[in-house]
């Protein structure tokens, strides 16, 4: 009998559970409606984030700027102040034929032209000789005294340090040898040459094309004459000479070429970075090249031609 009741509990139990379900449905179709809807979820990574903490304002100590009072000149009004005056436009430079240069009168205006010599309008263009002679000239003008003092030159050592045997320690002659402090160098420099030699048709040459380049680009002038206006006397200005190379016009970093070396003109030209005073026999062609423009006195134009001529040209 007990089986029996057991076994309709066991089959009465399935359909029980189907309407205990069917009534908790209803149930829970309500909660769900009675339910709150959910909030949207947020559409950027970017409103995800939290927000930065607000920054505390600080009190910082306030400093005090200690401004420096007006000049003389600032506290006038901007009417009364002397103005600045304009600066002038460099004027260019005369022209002339080809195979000539502008000749320049002493007040600095041109003149007409002069025919240039055949050395200086017609050189023989080797770039290879310009570049290998103004090489060797400034090798030529290196000094070489550089020199350090080797173990027979360096003061003191003339004692042994210490017997040769007996001590421990390595054998030692001079306290001047150069494992030592204070000792001499061994393989420093002690003087050497660095001078160059260049046949003089090749110098010839180089000298030649620099001076012609200048010529053919119009960046030589002859001057007639080497007077300045404002000297009285023997007395000769800075100004007078930079107020005469103004009015000849845009000359730039020039080299003055004259006959024979002037102690007034030198004197004078002396404050000006862009000026240097030479003759025909001290005119390096370094000068040349690194100049702008070269003026030459006409005195002097013959010995340049001379120096520049190959051979027979002169």
């Amino acid at each position: 009998m007990a089986t029996k009741e057991a076994d309709k509990e066991k089959k009465a139990t399935p359909s029980a559970k189907k309407t205990a379900a069917a009534k908790a449905s209803p149930a829970k179709a309500t909660a769900a409606k009675a339910a709150p809807a959910k909030a949207p979820k947020p559409a950027t990574r970017a409103a995800t984030k939290a927000k930065p903490p607000t920054r505390r304002a600080v009190a910082r100590p306030v400093t005090r700027v200690v401004r420096p009072e007006p000049s003389r000149e600032e506290r006038r009004p901007a009417e009364e102040r002397p103005q600045a005056r304009p600066k002038a436009e460099p004027r260019p430079l005369p022209t002339a034929p080809a195979g000539h240069a502008p000749l320049i009168k002493a007040d600095g205006t041109p003149e007409g032209s002069v025919a240039l010599p055949a050395a200086l309008t017609t050189p023989t263009k080797r770039r290879g000789v310009l570049f290998q002679a103004l090489i060797a000239a400034l090798a030529n003008s290196r000094q070489g005294t550089s020199a350090t003092k080797n173990r027979s030159r360096v003061s003191g050592g003339g004692a042994k340090p210490w017997r040769q045997k007996g001590t421990g320690r390595a054998r030692a002659g001079s306290t001047r040898s150069p494992l030592w402090r204070h000792g001499g160098v061994v393989f420093g420099p002690n003087g050497r040459r660095y001078a160059q030699r260049l046949p003089a048709k090749m110098r010839r040459a180089a000298f030649a094309e620099a001076l012609g380049a200048h010529a053919a680009n119009g960046r030589m002038l002859v001057l007639e004459s080497l007077g300045f206006d404002g000297v009285d006397g023997d007395r000769l200005r800075t100004r007078d000479v930079a107020g005469w190379l103004a009015r000849v016009g845009d000359t730039g970093r020039s080299v003055l070429v004259t006959a024979e070396f002037d102690d007034r003109v030198g004197r004078a030209g002396a404050n000006l970075k862009a000026l240097e005073l030479r003759t025909p026999g001290s005119l390096r062609l370094a000068d040349i090249l690194r100049a702008e423009t070269v003026l030459v006195h006409r005195p002097a134009l013959d010995a340049l031609a001379a120096r520049a001529a190959v051979g027979g040209e002169a």
